[in-house]
């Protein structure tokens, strides 16, 4: 997000939004979000969302990434927008920061090597490993990511940074440069194929992310570099072609989306939102091949807009989608001032009874460096949870993704579980009934992420809890968080950990783990919780 600087159709009903969605699914790896027709589909069941984004989780402390993410949980939010660039300029100072911090927290991802004279990766401690745990730690929050590959404005480095690592003039080389698109499609394919250090995963592999984006907000211009003045909306548009097809060259698995702000290119001369002003034509995007969804942006305050206008810009990309036939999402949206709930009730309901599939606020945000105080409202937007804003944005993400109302925090699934076979009960010596149940969260070739819910049905309190079950099939444990396991060949024994054995009467906890497989991945067998 950056403040910054024709009504097609009336809403359709939600009945009528829910048969456009239900469509026959598209052949997809299970655990996939994936396109079919002008929905999502999920292992083969049509899939919305309510979500957020957040900018600073791949440079903020572990603290600070766990603490949003449990936010995110709690609210039921099942996908994020986080970055996935930070571009700098040499290390040595000779090539200058485009974003004049450089470093973020001391951490960076690209940079200019003197030596090799051209960009190079950062993949330690204090660089792609901060991006490792983000994807960690949303895989164990039920939370999936929507990652864009380079920022359109300075902030990160981005485009700009690019241009001049090149020695270039103009911010829009970086759609035309032949050297500069060899460079982004190398950092493309280097995300791409990194496997992730914790969890052993790679990147391309990983159901986590929901899909790959081309940029944030790509323009002809950002207000930084000069625009060359040849720029169009053939220019960003060739470019997108060029790029989402390389990414679906390398990755098979995953959705693209561009990024861009949505501006409609339907010959208004005297409105710069809907006459395709800086080189962004969102219908020409979307339409793309290589591009499974649309995206826009709604910032009423920075563009001298209204609230109301701000309901009818959902609904034209809304009727827009149902030109071009592809999901369409409002991936990031704010306003300020008083009334802020109630249009965000509007908006979020605008996109839930019409044919929207998903919606993605602007900004969730938890605690600070200090572990204590909130991170600062830069923009005027930040929301935390508990709120009221929290509460209202969390009630229409489980509207719209079909999840029950106000559900406990560590035992509601999200729409990305597989179905669950039945609950084993075993009653401990007190009376009291400990329940686990068991789902797949996701699966990929090779392995798949577990996850169980135990929970105290009735009865006195307990102070700690065993799982146990048998793998039928071979599956082997290589990380579990929540619990502490052990493995004996089949035979899994899981223990609480000292922070979440204590589970008064119908209360729960849940943990989640990563595992191996082979053949096929069955589900366990004897599945059953003992209390203490």
């Amino acid at each position: 997000m950056r403040t910054k600087a024709l009504a097609v159709a009336a809403m359709l009903l939600a009945a009528t939004a829910v048969a456009l969605h239900a469509g026959t699914a598209e052949a997809a790896p299970s655990g996939f979000v994936t396109r079919s027709g002008g929905g999502f589909v999920l292992n083969g069941q049509p899939f919305r969302y309510g979500g957020t984004n957040n900018y600073h989780p791949i440079f903020a402390s572990q603290t600070m990434v766990d603490d949003v993410f449990d936010d995110a949980k709690a609210m039921d939010l099942t996908v994020m927008r986080a970055w996935a660039s930070l571009d700098i300029g040499s290390l040595d100072g000779s090539v200058p920061h485009v974003d004049g911090e450089g470093k973020k927290a001391g951490v960076y991802f690209q940079y200019w090597d003197t030596a090799t004279g051209k960009p190079a990766y950062n993949d330690g401690a204090d660089g792609l490993e901060h991006l490792d745990h983000v994807i960690s730690k949303a895989a164990q929050s039920g939370v999936r990511l929507i990652l864009p590959f380079v920022n359109n404005w300075k902030e990160f480095g981005g485009m700009d940074q690019y241009v001049k690592w090149a020695s270039g003039q103009y911010h829009d080389q970086f759609y035309t440069n032949a050297t500069i698109k060899g460079w982004y499609k190398n950092w493309i394919s280097h995300l791409l194929n990194r496997t992730n250090t914790v969890t052993g995963v790679t990147y391309k592999d990983d159901p986590t992310i929901f899909a790959w984006e081309l940029a944030n907000e790509p323009r002809c211009i950002n207000a930084n570099l000069p625009a060359s003045g040849t720029c169009a909306t053939s220019t960003l548009t060739g470019w997108a072609g060029e790029m989402s097809a390389y990414i679906k060259s390398l990755d098979a698995n995953h959705m693209v989306s561009v990024g861009d702000e949505g501006f409609l290119n339907q010959g208004n001369a005297s409105d710069w939102l809907y006459n395709g002003a800086d080189g962004v034509d969102h219908e020409a995007l979307t339409s793309l091949p290589g591009v499974d969804f649309g995206t826009y942006h709604l910032y009423p305050d920075g563009w001298g807009r209204s609230a109301d206008w701000g309901t009818q810009w959902i609904k034209d990309h809304q009727a827009a989608a149902q030109a071009y036939g592809k999901p369409v999402i409002l991936e990031e949206f704010g306003i300020t001032g008083s009334s802020r709930d109630t249009v965000y009730k509007t908006w979020t309901s605008t996109v839930r009874n019409g044919t929207g599939d998903g919606w993605n606020f602007w900004l969730l945000t938890g605690v600070d460096w200090d572990g204590v105080s909130l991170y600062p409202d830069y923009d005027g937007f930040r929301v935390y949870y508990p709120s009221a804003t929290a509460t209202v944005l969390a009630d229409e993400a489980r509207a719209i993704g079909g999840i029950a109302s106000s559900p406990s925090p560590s035992a509601s699934p999200s729409p990305s579980a597989s179905p669950s076979p039945s609950p084993s009960a075993s009653p401990s010596p007190s009376g009291t009934v400990c329940v686990a149940t068991y789902r797949t969260v996701g699966q990929w070739p090779g392995g798949f992420q577990g996850e169980v819910t135990v929970k105290n049905t009735g009865g006195p309190a307990i102070t700690g809890w065993t799982v146990t079950w048998t793998f039928p099939n071979g599956q082997t444990i290589t990380q579990l968080w929540g619990g502490r396991h052990t493995q004996s060949s089949a035979d899994v024994t899981v223990t609480n950990e000292s922070w979440n054995g204590g589970l008064s009467s119908g209360a729960s906890a849940t943990f989640g783990f990563l595992a191996g497989w082979s053949g096929t991945n069955a589900t366990p067998t004897g599945v059953s919780c003992a209390a203490r």
